[in-house]
């Protein structure tokens, strides 16, 4: 489940339309031995259009402990590597490059780049008994945040303390349910971009570095 989008003419009206060019990312994620991982990374363009999608997968001494199907849809066959999931290592780095210089839309973006900027590496070794600090790998980014905009903090369940919820914001602000059937990252990704421009150029000003 690895995908690109070739249509040129979509990459020529997101130069057009945004400069840097503006993509939107969602993570699910995973319980292992070392904690909580990647288990599925999904980007989508300006137009909401699936630019990279892929599972993951992790060598050993790394074990999945949980995918927590119910709240990421990952089953373990998704991140067996006979079945497509890509490495980690691989992934990553793709991402360094997709990413550079993009401003990234996000839902809880912290905790998305938190997991795609794992020091995988020195997990491992700290797992064969070597004493290591993790050093997490630079994304050079600028992000924005649907969960952190002021204005979206109305949608925001009473004991929600971070903010609302993609899915309340995709009920309030577009006016459609999501995470209806089984939970997909990409679904997540675009809603996150049509969130985020119903109120572009506000949360650009609220949020702008």
């Amino acid at each position: 489940m690895h995908t690109k989008s070739n249509d040129s003419r979509s990459q020529e009206a997101q130069v057009m339309t945004s400069s840097p060019r503006k993509i939107a990312i969602d993570c699910e994620m995973m319980r292992s031995n070392i904690g909580q991982v990647l288990g599925r990374v999904s980007v989508v363009n300006y137009e909401g259009a699936t630019i990279f999608d892929t599972f993951v997968c992790y060598p050993e001494p790394i074990t999945i402990t949980n995918t927590h199907k119910q709240f990421s849809g990952i089953d373990l066959n998704d991140i067996d590597p006979q079945n497509g999931a890509q490495p980690f290592s691989e992934v990553q780095a793709h991402l360094v490059e997709l990413l550079r210089d993009c401003i990234v839309i996000g839902h809880d973006i912290q905790k998305d780049l938190e997991v795609i900027s794992m020091d995988l590496p020195s997990h491992i070794l700290r797992l064969r008994g070597f004493a290591l600090r993790l050093t997490p790998v630079t994304f050079d980014i600028t992000v924005r945040d649907t969960q952190k905009y002021s204005r979206y903090r109305q949608y925001a369940n009473r004991s929600a303390h971070q903010g609302p919820s993609l899915k309340n914001l995709a009920l309030e602000v577009l006016g459609r349910p999501i995470k209806e059937g089984r939970v997909s990252s990409v679904e997540d990704a675009i809603a996150t971009m049509e969130v985020y421009r119903k109120a572009e150029a506000d949360i650009d000003q609220e949020q702008g570095k």
